[in-house]
């Protein structure tokens, strides 16, 4: 009964047609070279900037519009934030649907929405170093603009420790408390993101055959319950909020349509899909990769160049690519990490968010790791890129 009033809702909304069937051109201005192009100019797939104003007025036709980005990339988030206000200028303030950002950490977002409490105090609550890793400061512009024009913020993904049980278990060995706000049932990935998620995992050594067989169904299953949770989300956001929902997630959760999107297409078959991507240069952006692309060069981070492995909160190093600054640095397959840049590491984005701290002070990245029972301390040179160096 509640699922079928659910839908209903949903169908009672303004209908829309997918974007890839809005006809109306877009004020193009003249062809740019990669040499001439600013970070932060919009993107049609023929490389030609677009006006800004444009881009605003084709979102907010949309019911829901997903920007992709690199969660390292602070162009990538500045341009998320410009999308959110041509949004509200076009006079559509959309909701914010957060990957970042987990179900059960709402009841902050809700205090955040209230003005209750402010955005320092916002990145202390949802423990954003330990439950995301990558830098607030970087994403400060999101959440700046949405509270300046009091965009209400949801939490879209599943909590990692959920993830990982569902990984294991699958949705039936969830409790009660650990089902809610998931969905009933977790849609597969497209036949293509398959293939191509498959090509990723196989390039990461991971132990024998048999771990890697279980590792792979784990991988999958995940990867569907999170884009399979977060649509449903976006999709309760829309029916709570009777706004557009502008949903802020990885490039992998938005590119091609495969991941949000396609779930958005099973859950609100009539709510229009707008997709945007960051462009990193080079080649045209690909017009199947997304609707739009805004400019950001790629910066170059450093890798450590180690294939990691999580189990029962210990981060344990299963390969060292030769030349790697990790091999300089003394680190060997079987390394436990204790801690990094002296915090505590018990999950992949604990190390990097140490990581990331120590390159943006342009100093040494100081590991304490377990080897074979005994405790060692290593220094990782790292670049500084304030310098560019």
């Amino acid at each position: 009964m509640m699922a079928a009033l659910w839908a209903a809702i949903v169908l009672a909304l303004p209908a829309c047609k997918r974007y890839s069937d809005v006809s109306a051109p877009s004020p193009s201005l003249a062809p740019q070279g990669q040499a001439t192009l600013a970070p932060g100019q919009f993107l049609d797939s023929a490389q030609q900037v677009i006006e800004p104003a444009w881009v605003g007025a084709q979102a907010v036709k949309a019911a829901y519009v997903l920007i992709g980005e690199a969660h390292t990339s602070a162009c990538d988030h500045q341009m998320q934030a410009q999308v959110l206000a041509l949004m509200v200028q076009a006079g559509m303030p959309p909701a914010v649907g957060l990957e970042m950002v987990s179900l059960d950490a709402q009841p902050i977002l809700d205090l955040f929405n209230k003005g209750i409490i402010g955005l320092d105090e916002l990145e202390e609550r949802l423990r954003w170093s330990q439950t995301w890793g990558f830098p607030f400061e970087i994403y400060r512009p999101i959440f700046e603009t949405a509270r300046r024009f009091e965009l209400p913020l949801y939490a879209l993904n599943v909590p990692r420790d959920v993830a990982r049980k569902v990984g294991r278990v699958g949705l039936k060995g969830l409790t009660m408390e650990e089902r809610l706000g998931l969905p009933s049932k977790i849609i597969p990935v497209p036949k293509a993101q398959e293939e191509f998620l498959r090509s990723v995992f196989d390039s990461h050594p991971f132990g024998k055959p048999k771990d890697r067989k279980a590792a792979w169904e784990s991988f999958i299953t995940v990867q569907a319950l999170w884009d399979t949770a977060m649509a449903r989300r976006a999709v309760e956001t829309r029916v709570a909020t009777r706004r557009p929902v502008a949903v802020i997630a990885g490039g992998g959760h938005v590119e091609n349509g495969w991941g949000i999107a396609s779930r958005l297409a099973v859950f609100d078959p009539t709510g229009q899909r707008l997709l945007l991507m960051p462009w990193r240069g080079g080649q045209a952006p690909d017009p199947s990769q997304a609707d739009m692309f805004f400019y950001c060069p790629e910066v170059k981070r450093p890798r450590l160049g180690l294939t990691l492995e999580t189990k029962n909160s210990a981060v344990t190093v299963v390969a060292v690519e030769a030349g790697s600054r990790a091999e300089t640095a003394g680190l060997k397959p079987g390394d436990v990490f204790v801690k990094a840049q002296g915090a505590e590491v018990k999950a992949l984005s604990d190390l990097h968010s140490a990581t990331m701290r120590a390159t943006e002070e342009g100093g040494t990245l100081r590991l304490e790791i377990l080897r074979d029972g005994r405790p060692e301390t290593l220094l990782v040179p790292l670049p500084d890129i304030r310098s560019g160096s």
